[in-house]
């Protein structure tokens, strides 16, 4: 209860400080920018910004608007993502590119992306100026890192011969990055030292792993209502996840032609056949990788110091990723 409470004033205080920030004209160019945003999801970055603040008893209203920075980058990512994917939903809604069309969807992207720094500038606002740069260089690093994950996502969907190697280092770089990057501005907005802010990094860096390996399992495991996004969509996409991966390389000759001819296919029968087999070769291996990383997560964690009630938060996040269903 203590949590649940803790987390939704979180929540109401993000949610307000976006709607501040996106609203204007033209109006169709901001309602597909906030379509996304209202659409719920589950605001895991905002509230590891905000309780990653709290552990260093910092102050709220900076990290309020560090958090909402944080979303707003994410959900520009999400717009962009989906076009590329050619993804239809999100969120149990259509997709902005199929509600306003791509045009429309790009520049809401483009706008949720300029957005995110001018709320950055004004929660770092104030303070020094080699805090101030710390947080716009982490920021811009982490816009140019993603961008890096996505294109090597994409790369991989035409090659055969992706490494578990390649595929954790892709993560680390499209997911990862963004909840190392969350952990570090509340600490940084809070005053934490150098030390506790490495830390902070390597907390969220972790998470971030484990959450998108359970992304992935979620993606052949999950009720498309409860995901809200298409199930066995990475195995149409040609997607090379970790359970593809390592289930490519325990496959007999004939699992092997079943998983290559259901990778990229547009026949359901084939996905369908493809993902049966991936799952039964390689699910518990993922959920290992994936809780591998929770525990890196969590030693980072105990190394800064997590008796609050902050810490309490940081640590029931960090459980809710391994653990989540959607």
């Amino acid at each position: 209860m203590e949590l649940d409470k803790y987390f939704d004033e979180i929540i109401k205080n993000v949610n307000e400080e976006i709607e501040k920030y996106i609203k204007g004209k033209p109006k169709e160019l901001y309602d597909a920018s906030i379509y996304l945003l209202k659409a719920g999801g589950k605001r895991l970055r905002p509230l590891i910004t905000v309780a990653s603040s709290d552990l260093f008893s910092g102050d709220r209203k900076r990290a309020y608007k560090a958090a909402a920075a944080v979303e707003i980058l994410h959900n520009f990512t999400l717009i962009h993502d989906d076009i590329m994917d050619e993804d239809t939903l999100r969120r149990g809604m259509p997709t902005v590119h199929v509600k306003w069309g791509v045009p429309m969807a790009i520049l809401a992207g483009d706008l949720l992306h300029a957005k995110a720094f001018e709320v950055l500038s004004e929660a770092l606002e104030g303070l020094d100026s080699k805090r101030f740069y710390m947080g716009l260089s982490e920021f811009s690093k982490s816009v140019i890192i993603i961008a890096e994950g996505q294109a090597m996502d994409m790369e991989f969907e035409n090659r055969q011969d992706v490494t578990e190697e390649e595929y954790l280092e892709m993560i680390k770089k499209k997911t990862a990055q963004l909840f190392s990057c969350s952990a570090f501005l509340g600490g940084l907005v809070s005053g934490a030292e150098d030390k506790d802010l490495e830390l902070l990094k390597e907390f969220g860096l972790n998470l971030g792993i484990a959450f998108q390996i359970i992304d992935d399992i979620l993606g052949l495991t999950a009720d498309e209502k409860e995901l809200g996004k298409p199930v066995y969509s990475d195995i149409r996409e040609g997607k090379k996840t970790i359970l593809v991966i390592k289930a490519l390389s325990l496959a007999s000759e004939a699992e092997r032609k079943i998983i290559i001819e259901g990778l990229g296919s547009k026949d359901q029968e084939k996905i369908i056949k493809a993902a049966e087999v991936v799952k039964s070769l390689s699910l518990n291996y993922a959920y290992e990788v994936a809780e591998e990383y929770y525990q890196k997560s969590m030693k980072a964690l105990s190394a800064i110091g997590d008796n609050n009630i902050a810490g309490k938060a940081l640590k029931y996040l960090a459980e809710f990723t391994i653990k989540r269903r959607k």
